[in-house]
Formats: C-alpha cells, structure tokens, sequence
C-alpha cells in the first residue's frame, strides 16, 4: 500500500433544508411527458450462475480483534474529454495517526500539500455528461449511507455543481438523519412528471442538505419507501437525470431484486462498502463475482471495494494482503479510518472529522469520480 498521506477537506457552503410550504405551481404542460422506457437507467442484464471460487482472506497474524456551496441555479454546459486517470493508489489509511484536532487542518509537509492538491483537481476534471455512483453493500451497518453523504457532499463542495443524493433504499434508512434534512417531497412526488426543463422548477422539490448537495428521497416513511420500486426509480430518473452532473446513490442492502438491477445498470461505477473483517471481505469479494456474472462485468471492473471503520490498530485482517485478492476483479481496495464522528450516527459534519477520515474519503472522493468518467 502506499505510504500515509494527510489530505485537506475544506467544508464550505452552508445550506438549510426546504420548509413544507408547497412548492410555486408547475408551468402549463409540466407532469404530462411519457416516461421513456430505454436509456441507461432501465437497461436489464441476466447472465448465467457459475460457480464463485472465494479468495482466501487471513486474518492479521498476532493481532487481536477491534478493540471494546453555493449550489448554482443552472447545472453548468458540457465540457471536453476528462484528462487520462492516474494510476490507482490504495493508501494506508488505517496506519496513520489519527489526531483528534477539529477545524481545517494544516498541511505539515510539501508532499502533503501536493497531494491534496492532486486529489482536488481530480475532482474538478470536466463531465461529459451525467455520471451516476451507486454505493451498495450486502447487508446493513457495513458504511453504505455514510459514503454516500460522504461522497455527495465533497462533489458538491468541490465542483460547485448540483450533485445529487438519491435514498434508493426500501427499508427506510438513516440518509436523511445523516445528511441533515428534513424534506418536504420523495421521489414519488416526482416520479411520472417528466423533465421539468428548467432546475429553479425543479429544485422546490428537493432539499439542500449543509454540505450542499440535493437530496431526494424514496419515500418520506416507512410505507412510501417499501414502495419505491424500478418503475419509481425509472421514471424518476426521466425528471432529475440531465439536471445533476453527478448523482449518488445510496442503495438498499443486499444485490437482488427488480429495483437492483435498475440501479446496476443505470450505474457508471460502484462503492462497495464492507467491513474490516474475513467474513466481510470474503463475502464482497463474492458478491462482486455474482454481480459480474449476471451481465455487469464490465461495473464490477470499473468499481471499489471500499472498508469502512478501519482502526489504527487490531484490524483483524491484513488489508494489504486483501487488497491483492481483489487485483483483476475491480479498481482496488480502498479504507476508511474510524472516525468518533462517524460512529455516533447523527448527521455528518465535514468539519467535525479526523484528519486521516478526510484523507480516505477525498482519495476516495477521487477516484471513484474519475471511474465514472471512464465508463462509456
């Protein structure tokens, strides 16, 4: 793995959510359009079942187990070809110090400063068109909403573009606790109205959370999000879609299902998040093989394994070696530190994180960004 980098993350832009007052009327015609059955987001694949070799993952020897924006109005015109990527880099995030300091944190070396530099660049490197990343993982509590709001709100600081944040879980997650707001409209409010044509029509419908990234969710309770399905998540697709150079995605746990395969197949690269743990690894690094094996090979070899919570000290596996396991079958492992802040599940604040967590998550922010811009 590469050696520990400190990385800066300035948290800007401070925006609050939408009230419940109703929205101005749409103009004459706005809801009527035909929802459009092809594109990228309702493209089905199957593929046959084969038989999954797992990679043998061993725990670390002599180690023990964890211890007990301003957002503009308009999305910005299209731009020329993105600059070739840099070669994939897993640093070792879950080795370096962690000080417990708050506020922006200064570089205390060139190199760093370098590398914070690269790393925000990336970020800023022109779409072409809408990119869509869908973080998923294959049970709960493994950090999926966590990166999701993670990686929208540092789109959102960074590019000062409109970046979505879309909560395609039917279970009812905890994204609009994290991300910090309180919407008045899901997505089945929109679903079916067909593309508004302008986003100050549209934007009444979404909330702004503090990091600056617009959130929608799939239902505003329980029962309206059990009821978000493909069909919802299509036509929706058909209102919001042009609007947001970047979209993320925060799905539901687990792989199968109608409305999953939706969201592979509208998806230009993944976030798979897991946890520090044999078990963990070992069953992603299946889940990945059955996702290539139903038609989406070339997702899963433009995507990342991302382990969250990952502790200075007593990770139970050895992530380098883990890393290695996962060579040819996607972009690489990556690892987040574990954060206090992250761990006390309320709403995430930018500022609020450990320097090493802002490293991990802007390296990652960057990668993942420049994977979506290689997908066709």
């Amino acid at each position: 793995m590469s050696p520990s980098i400190g990385l800066q993350v300035h948290a800007v832009g401070r925006g609050a959510a939408l009230s419940s007052t109703p929205p101005p009327a749409p103009p004459p015609g706005y809801g009527v359009s035909p929802r459009r059955t092809g594109g990228r987001h309702s493209e089905r694949r199957a593929g046959d079942t084969q038989i999954i070799h797992l990679p043998t993952i061993t725990p670390t020897p002599g180690r023990a187990g964890p211890a007990p924006v301003t957002t503009p109005a308009q999305p910005p015109p299209s731009r020329g070809p993105s600059a070739p990527p840099a070669r994939l880099a897993v640093p070792d995030v879950a080795a370096r110090p962690a000080p417990q300091r708050k506020g922006l944190f200064r570089s205390r070396s060139n190199g760093v400063a370098r590398q914070d530099i690269l790393d925000r660049n990336r970020l800023r490197l022109p779409i072409r068109s809408p990119r869509r990343i869908a973080v998923v993982g294959l049970k709960g509590g493994v950090g999926k909403t966590t990166l999701s709001v993670l990686l929208a709100g540092l789109y959102a600081q960074v590019r000062g573009q409109p970046v979505l944040l879309l909560d395609a879980d039917p279970t009812f997650g905890s994204l609009l606790l994290r991300s910090g707001v309180a919407p008045a409209f899901s997505a089945r409010d929109l679903a079916g109205r067909g593309d508004p044509g302008e986003f100050g029509i549209l934007a009444p419908y979404l909330a702004l959370s503090p990091a600056g990234a617009w959130v929608l969710p799939g239902g505003l309770d329980p029962g309206e999000s059990a009821r978000f399905d493909e069909a919802t998540f299509a036509s929706t697709m058909d209102v919001v879609h042009r609007h947001f150079p970047v979209m993320v995605t925060d799905c539901g746990a687990g792989l199968s299902g109608g409305l999953m395969s939706q969201l592979l197949g509208s998806a230009h690269t993944l976030v798979f998040a897991t946890s520090p743990s044999v078990d963990g690894l070992t069953a992603t690094y299946a889940g990945l093989r059955w996702i290539a094996e139903r038609g989406f090979g070339a997702l899963v070899a433009n995507s990342f394994v991302a382990v969250t919570a990952v502790r200075r000290r007593g990770t139970p596996v050895d992530l380098t070696a883990a890393a290695k396991r996962f060579d040819g079958l996607c972009r690489g492992l990556l690892s987040v530190p574990d954060d206090p802040h992250l761990r006390a599940g309320a709403r995430i604040d930018h500022e609020a994180l450990a320097q090493p967590t802002r490293a991990a998550t802007l390296h990652l922010a960057a990668e993942v960004l420049e994977a979506a811009l290689r997908a066709p």
